[in-house]
């Protein structure tokens, strides 16, 4: 498997961390390099990471296509699925994370660029709508899980390498917020999330 991506964003860190608990090997194209970018962009026209390509020809993009491949030709080892029950529920939790993050990286890259978020109500709206999120997140929260099984699934994997790259790149201020803290200590203890942790 060669994954095009790179080791601070938080999808190509969800792939690496289902690759990790399934032991599938495979190879990182460093996007953040600019061989690595211009390699990308040659074979994936949404020129967004995570990208992967399978010996078999198979070429995936988005993080949630290319677990869900994963899972259905590897197994999910020891990550927890959900129950019909829960699925449409968790799914509602997962895209709740996207937007938040994506939202964040909008007005990361812009701040970056020069622009102030208080001056410009596009961006205040995107901050507000992660404050709406993130509340709204806490609220379904059980303990630090989404189930009463209290284990590791995709809902629980994406709030934290979320939460995580907002904490790396200052993005946002989780580490005020106690429950938000103490889920990221928590969870330092598996040997996965550390293994993919960005740098720094």
């Amino acid at each position: 498997m060669k994954l095009y991506g790179s080791l601070t964003s938080p999808f190509v860190r969800r792939v690496r961390f289902v690759a990790a608990e399934l032991k599938i090997d495979y190879t990182l194209v460093d996007t953040l390099l600019e061989s690595g970018q211009a390699e990308m962009r040659t074979k994936n026209p949404l020129w967004k990471v995570p990208y992967v390509e399978f010996d078999n020809g198979i070429k995936l993009w988005d993080s949630h296509v290319i677990i869900s491949y994963l899972f259905e030709n590897y197994g999910h080892g020891n990550i927890r699925l959900s129950n019909d029950k829960e699925k449409w529920r968790e799914l509602n939790i997962i895209h709740a994370i996207d937007t938040a993050v994506e939202s964040a990286i909008n007005v990361f890259y812009l701040k970056n660029d020069g622009l102030n978020p208080d001056k410009i109500p596009y961006l205040t709206k995107q901050l507000q709508r992660i404050t709406s999120i993130f509340k709204w997140i806490e609220s379904e929260i059980s303990g630090k899980y989404f189930t009463a099984e209290q284990k590791m699934g995709l809902s629980e994997l994406n709030l934290l390498t979320i939460l995580d790259w907002l904490r790396f790149r200052n993005a946002y201020p989780v580490m005020d917020n106690k429950l938000w803290a103490e889920i990221l200590e928590e969870q330092y203890n598996n040997d996965t999330l550390k293994l993919t942790r960005p740098p720094g």
